[in-house]
């Protein structure tokens, strides 16, 4: 387990500059991932992106393994959970809380745990068992979530295939990089007015 600072650590580097956080080399390791993937995400590079030392980075991670778990549980929880929080002390109706993810799924940045990173996560699922699982989870409880949400706005519909449809086209819309953010986001709001709310329209 890493060591925790204590009370009288100083605010400052040696260097004079502002002590980094935990949270500062997480979203550090997760740019480092989504510019260039799982093997690019070397304490050496990680390091070199801060403009610190490895003395740094062992203050807050015991190894390069450690710091990987915290960046897959960061991911899991700002992608996944944090936004479901959001929608659900939101006041929208389940067909905007869909709507809204829609536009979240392009206009995200990497720093807000979406584009780049999303693909990035999945490539090194493909190779990493305890990744893949992470992802799996992280699947599963989308999917849950939206099969709530069509429930709720489709209520003649299958939820089960409303969510995975939705949820397929927009990771597969990820994929496609002959369309521009601005060029997805317009094909999902015209598949969400032509096959998922259709009756919205009429």
């Amino acid at each position: 387990m890493a060591s925790t600072p204590s009370a009288k650590t100083p605010s400052l580097e040696p260097s004079g500059r502002k002590l980094l956080q935990r949270a500062d080399w997480i979203m550090a390791g997760l740019a480092q991932l989504a510019a260039a993937g799982p093997d690019s995400v070397s304490i050496a590079a990680v390091c070199n992106k801060l403009g610190v030392t490895k003395g740094s980075f062992y203050w807050h991670f015991s190894s390069r393994e450690e710091f990987l778990q915290a960046m897959l549980d960061d991911w899991a929880l700002n992608a996944t959970r944090r936004i479901i929080d959001v929608l659900e002390k939101s006041q929208l109706s389940a067909e905007e809380k869909v709507r809204k993810l829609a536009r979240l799924g392009v206009s995200s940045s990497v720093t807000d745990y979406g584009g780049a990173l999303e693909l990035a996560m999945r490539t090194w699922a493909r190779t990493d068992r305890k990744v893949r699982n992470a992802v799996a989870a992280v699947d599963r409880e989308r999917l849950a979530y939206l099969q709530q949400l069509f429930a709720e706005a489709v209520p003649d519909g299958d939820p089960e295939v409303l969510a995975c449809m939705h949820y397929s086209f927009s990771t597969g819309l990820r994929l496609m990089f002959s369309y521009s953010d601005e060029e997805r986001l317009r094909l999902r709001e015209r598949a969400l007015d032509q096959v998922f709310f259709p009756a919205a329209r009429s």
